[in-house]
């Protein structure tokens, strides 16, 4: 008995391949398209280094105010501070989420400083201007922005913040320039 051969059955897989060709196409470029962006940050990163960082800190802090602004609306929540230990330079650069109460910024016309690198949660205070109410973690008492105060990241001194306004003082620097940014908090009195 001899087999007699099938006729060739019609092929679906020239539909299906289109699709998965422009599918591969897709993703080729976009691929391309995140890998040229890449290049273009390290680009930039290298040859102006303080833009790229200024463009991110402003992208941060507007996103992180939004955030913020949208949260008080729908929950009533207000944005929260951790105040950490009392030291200088090392505990500050513990980078943990806290701020830390500077030392070195002690004088007797001067609020206590507690100070927070932008990159370890200080630019949270960036967009904060006065009017701003917070609170500090673990205590109900709630804080008032009194008084902003910028400085030079180089050859300022305490002098500068002498009459700085309030309680206590929050402190960060700003992305990519030579700015610190200081506010001035005081206790809101419970109604």
């Amino acid at each position: 008995m001899a087999l007699i051969p099938s006729a060739p059955m019609p092929h679906r897989r020239h539909a299906r391949s289109t699709r998965h060709s422009r599918g591969e196409a897709v993703v080729g470029f976009l691929g391309g398209l995140l890998v040229a962006a890449g290049g273009a940050l390290t680009l930039g990163n290298v040859l102006a280094p303080q833009t790229v960082e200024r463009a991110y800190g402003t992208v941060k802090t507007t996103t992180d105010a939004v955030i913020d602004t949208t949260r008080e609306r729908v929950t009533g929540e207000i944005p929260t501070v951790r105040l950490g230990v009392s030291g200088g330079i090392p505990e500050l650069d513990r980078c943990d989420g806290t701020f830390t109460e500077m030392t070195s910024y002690e004088h007797d016309d001067v609020p206590a400083v507690w100070a927070a690198h932008n990159t370890c949660g200080g630019d949270s205070v960036l967009p904060w201007e006065t009017g701003q109410r917070l609170r500090v973690e673990g205590s109900d008492q709630v804080y008032e922005v009194v008084d902003v105060r910028h400085t030079s990241k180089v050859w300022s001194t305490t002098d500068d913040l002498v009459g700085l306004d309030g309680d206590l003082a929050l402190q960060t620097c700003h992305y990519g320039e030579d700015r610190m940014k200081f506010i001035g908090l005081r206790p809101v009195p419970a109604r």
